[in-house]
């Protein structure tokens, strides 16, 4: 529904101040405005679509109590040659018919909040055509339960804490995210968030801080793993520590134009258990010192930084913004300014709303993501944006890369269509994504590739209410010229995605 909500906002029927680059979002009834009639999120959805109420709860104990029941979910995917497809939470990176059913509730007493809901996943995992720079024998059928997206928090003020699996998404990327995304299964983490923009004379912020275990199981598929790194890597089943943080602000001065940055370190068990020193130092990495004037991290640590921004033009009907993020500590300004492309990745896009009458419109939308090396590759190697110098996974859980999922080191261009009427959307797409074009072969450094694996993408999607049943789901025939870096070599590959969701 973020897409829905977010939509809104660019027509002015939702708080300016939410930046929709911290999610999920805890909304609160005041929070959607409507010009000046104090509309709830709630009355905005019956306006789209009154055939029945989006959310219903259970009041008690004069209003001190909440139960809601969350939709139940059936999820369906299928890829009929190699794994494609991302932002598809606890789904697995691979070929065959997955299914995942996923339902729970939603409590809140007081201050404490608590939402089970779990996910059921099953998957084919069937083996697909690899070679030894892309994938990896498979391990067949594969059925996992998991916590999903469930939390138990506190709440004081605007201000949540407690302990989380939910998926997060950070920035303002419409389809990546370079940090954070619903891509890889959930993580479990402690969180301290904002649950509403933080109002102060200068501006509103948002944000939250996280600290969580990543895990590795190596009964998973290769999936989108490619191997070939400068270095001969071996896989570890040890979980990793996470810390990462996000911080949004809006200016006061500056109305509907959002800034904000992103900064995660991830370090293997056994180096977390051997630091010793300040509690900061240990467990909250994000807060030291930007640069590394000492050269390499000497607790053997990884990182990721980014900048981002969104503006938002409600009278245009129109969004634009950017990320650009680093995988490598600078050691000092000068070495910022005479290198700052080294090691970096950028997203940038936008959405523009063209109003038919009072209940259609046509959204068109784009986004690039780049993650392939930068020109200074040849000089200064910086190996792939998720992979750096000590976690050989790189910033993934359980083999799924926790931001961009379409590939480590994979640029891709898309473009969107949509004819929208209340919650029915029907709309078709077009994406291209490069595999890795800066790769190396083997450990060899200059031995790069001259053979380019690119895949076309071109998709229709819709989603349609009927009563309380939700419909969803995504069509792509994709075409790939010299699969897996392998020259002449063209594939054909089906992907269908279906999402029926009962909204009790």
């Amino acid at each position: 529904m973020d897409a829905t909500l977010r939509n809104l906002q660019l027509f002015g029927q939702l708080d300016p101040n939410i930046s929709f680059a911290v999610r999920p979002i805890h909304y609160k009834p005041g929070i959607a405005k409507r010009n000046t009639t104090g509309a709830t999120i709630q009355a905005i959805f019956d306006d789209m679509d009154s055939s029945g109420r989006l959310i219903r709860s259970i009041h008690f104990d004069n209003n001190k109590g909440l139960l809601r029941l969350l939709p139940t979910q059936f999820t369906f995917k299928n890829n009929s040659h190699h794994p494609f497809g991302w932002n598809d939470e606890a789904m697995l990176a691979a070929k065959g018919v997955q299914t995942v059913v996923s339902a729970g509730l939603y409590s809140r007493y007081g201050p404490v909040s608590v939402q089970f809901q779990p996910q059921w996943i099953r998957s084919q995992n069937a083996q697909f055509e690899h070679n030894g720079s892309y994938g990896a024998p498979t391990n067949g059928f594969q059925e996992k339960f998991l916590p999903g997206q469930s939390n138990a928090l506190l709440h004081v003020g605007g201000f949540a804490a407690g302990l989380s699996t939910q998926n997060l998404w950070w920035g303002p990327g419409q389809y990546s995210s370079l940090l954070l995304s619903n891509h890889a299964p959930g993580f479990t983490h402690f969180t301290l968030s904002t649950t509403q923009p933080f109002c102060l004379p200068i501006g509103s912020f948002e944000g939250q801080l996280v600290a969580g275990r990543l895990d590795e199981d190596s009964s998973l598929t290769g999936g989108l793993w490619e191997n070939f790194h400068l270095k001969p890597r071996t896989f570890t089943d040890q979980w990793r520590y996470f810390n990462a943080v996000v911080v949004t602000y809006q200016p006061s001065f500056f109305k509907n134009f959002h800034l904000g940055a992103t900064r995660a370190f991830q370090v293997y068990k056994k180096d977390f258990q051997a630091l010793s020193g300040r509690f900061v130092q240990r467990y909250l990495p994000v807060l030291t010192n930007i640069f590394k004037s000492k050269g390499d991290d000497p607790v053997g640590r990884d990182q990721q930084i980014s900048l981002f921004a969104r503006w938002v033009f409600p009278k245009a009907h129109t969004e634009f913004y950017f990320e650009y993020g680093w995988n490598d500590h600078k050691s000092n300004m000068r070495d910022f300014a005479l290198d700052p492309v080294h090691a970096a990745a950028y997203i940038v896009g936008g959405r523009k709303l063209l109003p038919l009458n009072k209940h259609n419109h046509l959204e068109f939308s784009g986004e690039i993501t780049h993650m392939s090396q930068p020109v200074d590759y040849v000089l200064r190697n910086a190996g792939n944006w998720y992979v750096h110098g000590v976690v050989a996974q790189g910033m993934t859980n359980n083999r799924q890369i926790l931001g961009a999922g379409s590939g480590m080191g994979n640029n891709v261009e898309t473009i969107k269509l949509t004819w929208l009427k209340g919650f029915a959307r029907l709309g078709a797409s077009v994406q291209r994504i490069q595999h890795d074009p800066k790769a190396t072969a083997g450990s060899n450094f200059f031995a790069l590739r001259d053979v380019f694996w690119n895949e076309w993408a071109y998709g229709i999607n819709g989603r349609y209410r009927l009563g309380r049943l939700m419909l969803s789901g995504d069509l792509q025939f994709t075409r790939s010229k010299n699969y897996a870096w392998t020259r002449n070599n063209l594939r054909n590959n089906f992907y269908s995605y279906l999402q029926l969701s009962y909204l009790w």
